[in-house]
């Protein structure tokens, strides 16, 4: 398996207007082929950061989704999310 793993810098002005988004970002992102789970997470230390992690099950896959959330950009920026870091990992164990 393979997940996309990113950093995101949420604008607190647009919270409201993220937390609406979320369930929409969500049902579309489980439409991607080779989806096999998603994680969104707010960092508890600094409520600016939130962690994304969404598990494919191929490395194509993975790029693939990757590269759609890079296309992406100017609607994450009209809702206030601005990506720190984006990157393609190798998911070596789970529990």
């Amino acid at each position: 398996m393979f997940a996309v793993a990113g950093t995101w810098t949420m604008d607190a002005d647009l919270r409201e207007r993220q937390a609406e988004a979320l369930p929409g970002l969500v049902a579309g992102v489980r439409q991607n082929e080779g989806f096999v789970r998603g994680f969104w997470a707010e960092d508890v230390d600094d409520p600016a950061v939130s962690v994304t992690f969404i598990v494919f099950e191929t490395l194509e896959q993975a790029r693939a989704f990757r590269e759609a959330v890079l296309a992406n950009a100017p609607a994450q920026a009209e809702t206030g999310v601005d990506r720190a870091g984006l990157r393609v990992v190798k998911v070596t164990a789970d529990a």
